[in-house]
């Protein structure tokens, strides 16, 4: 009986900590009472203006929703969130893509929709394993070519931006095996 019950918490354990079956914080200070087993934190609309420095402490994190705060910026030690692969930073204040997030290894998915970016900056060449970029309903009117050189990315999604056809039309032939989701084809321009 003993050993079938070892088995079941050894399963039951793993299965915790897949992403989906793991618990997700919704505050830092419940966080902070166990940090070593933190993989999802949600501290949207928190009225946060920057993150808190705390946070280096969850070293498993692999999901930060820091959507709906007052953010304009990350701070470098961003970067000491070494299994970070997916940041949501959706309807906050950047007006850029964090320039610090091209050295985060794990990132895969960055969410900004509804913030006021206007340009995808040279340095998103940089962001080696970004697999998906939403920047859906932003203020967005330029995509640096270099986003063609980063082949990891696999689905963009442009919708609602200022992007006319033809700044979309080289993106979708230099890279036709990204999905772009736009609204580009409405007649718009």
């Amino acid at each position: 009986m003993r050993n079938m019950l070892a088995r079941y918490w050894v399963l039951f354990s793993f299965l915790w900590t897949l992403p989906g079956l793991a618990q997700e914080y919704k505050s830092i200070e419940k966080a902070l009472q166990e940090p070593e087993k933190v993989i999802h934190l949600n501290l949207s609309r928190e009225r946060l203006t920057t993150l808190p420095v705390e946070i280096i402490q969850f070293q498993k994190l692999e999901t930060l929703d820091l959507s709906r705060n007052k953010m304009d910026s990350l701070p470098t030690f961003i970067t000491q969130l070494t299994n970070l692969r997916q940041l949501d930073l959706s309807r906050n204040h950047f007006t850029t893509i964090p320039e610090v997030l091209k050295k985060m290894d794990t990132l895969t998915h960055l969410k900004m929709p509804r913030n006021p970016v206007r340009q995808i900056p040279t340095y998103i060449e940089e962001f080696r394993t970004l697999q998906y970029l939403d920047l859906w309903d932003t203020d967005l009117e330029f995509i640096d070519p270099a986003i063609a050189q980063l082949k990891s990315l696999r689905k963009l999604d442009v919708r609602a931006t200022y992007l006319k056809s033809k700044e979309l039309e080289w993106l979708e032939k230099a890279r036709p095996d990204m999905e772009i989701e736009s609204t580009y084809g409405c007649n718009c321009d």
